[in-house]
């Protein structure tokens, strides 16, 4: 049996213990509530959990700390979604932008929230893309590619008029050349034309010498000197770069054409007019056509999906730009005999 004097000691060694154990549980709980409120602060909203920590233990808070994490999870699911812009079957678009980018792998899928994913939406650029997986493209099925039904992977365009066709970026400009050919050809022939041509005529910058005189006085006292000086500037002129087309026919009655990439053009429209009217009189034309006015990208629109090749890392053969450079300076002279 211990002296008094010895239960004293023990009695200060347990005070000491008991201590020591206090700051050990409140070193325990600060910690906990540093890290709730540290989690607390990245998320906002996602955490609305209010805990008094100085009241409760280590596992009440722990489930706590469970919770904030369960939401941490949640917000970094809602980020993940925000950010891939995954395309699920159900929420298959029933419009399309203007770009489509067909791919056979995106790092997307490999991430958690677009597993089972059909496609997704993004921004590159000013430019909305959609983006479908090769494996899934029949899930878009009212869309048409050219140059193949079964299209490969690649960045695609819209038409310019049937905005349910989507051609190969580096088809593009060749193959609205053949289709504005064609129906230049179909509109003479439904007119009944007996000849037709066109011919591709490019813009050259040339010098054209104006008259405008200048009297300009030389010297000074009584010796001066009238002369004239002549200034040139820059006018438009065009040059033929050759003949796309030239057909000849029997010729017959005309008929209403359906117009379609000329179906906003003027001349086009003026032409058809004076061929079908009660007095018809008109045995041959010859005017020039813009290619702007039946033309899907212009010249700042193609920077831009310069810019969108570039980051998607598309090996192109020019670029976009300078062909819708090298379209702009040039018309189609269109000639047309009945």
């Amino acid at each position: 049996m211990g002296t008094k004097k010895n239960k004293g000691k023990e009695k200060s060694e347990d005070e000491r213990i008991i201590l020591e154990s206090r700051k050990e549980i409140n070193k325990t709980a600060n910690s906990i509530k540093a890290t709730f409120e540290k989690a607390y602060n990245l998320v906002g909203d996602a955490a609305k959990t209010t805990v008094d920590f100085a009241g409760k233990g280590f596992k009440e808070a722990q489930k706590v700390l469970n919770d904030v994490s369960k939401n941490l999870s949640e917000e970094q699911s809602r980020k993940n979604i925000e950010k891939y812009k995954p395309i699920f079957n159900k929420d298959v678009p029933v419009s399309y932008p203007k770009m489509i980018s067909i791919v056979d792998f995106d790092k997307r899928m490999g991430i958690k929230e677009c597993e089972g994913a059909v496609g997704f939406e993004e921004t590159i650029n000013g430019i909305e893309i959609l983006g479908i997986y090769k494996k899934e493209i029949n899930k878009f099925g009212r869309i048409e590619y050219y140059p193949d039904k079964n299209p490969t992977a690649s960045i695609y365009y819209v038409h310019p008029i049937n905005n349910l066709q989507y051609i190969e970026i580096t088809e593009y400009f060749s193959y609205l050349k053949e289709q504005r050919i064609t129906e230049l050809e179909y509109i003479a022939q439904e007119l009944g034309a007996k000849h037709f041509k066109v011919e591709i005529m490019e813009e050259t910058l040339s010098s054209i010498v104006s008259k405008n005189k200048a009297d300009v006085k030389i010297g000074a006292g009584k010796d001066k000197a009238g002369i004239s000086i002549e200034k040139g500037k820059g006018q438009k002129a065009y040059e033929s770069i050759g003949i796309a087309s030239e057909l000849t026919w029997p010729g017959r009655e005309p008929r209403e054409p359906k117009l379609n990439l000329w179906a906003n053009n003027e001349s086009i429209k003026n032409l058809i007019k004076q061929r079908l009217s009660s007095d018809n009189r008109l045995q041959s034309k010859t005017f020039r056509l813009d290619y702007n006015t039946s033309s899907g990208i212009k010249e700042k629109e193609a920077a831009k999906i310069d810019g969108v090749l570039k980051t998607l890392k598309f090996q192109a053969a020019g670029s976009i730009q300078n062909e819708a450079k090298k379209e702009s300076k040039r018309r189609l002279e269109y000639t047309i005999d009945f």
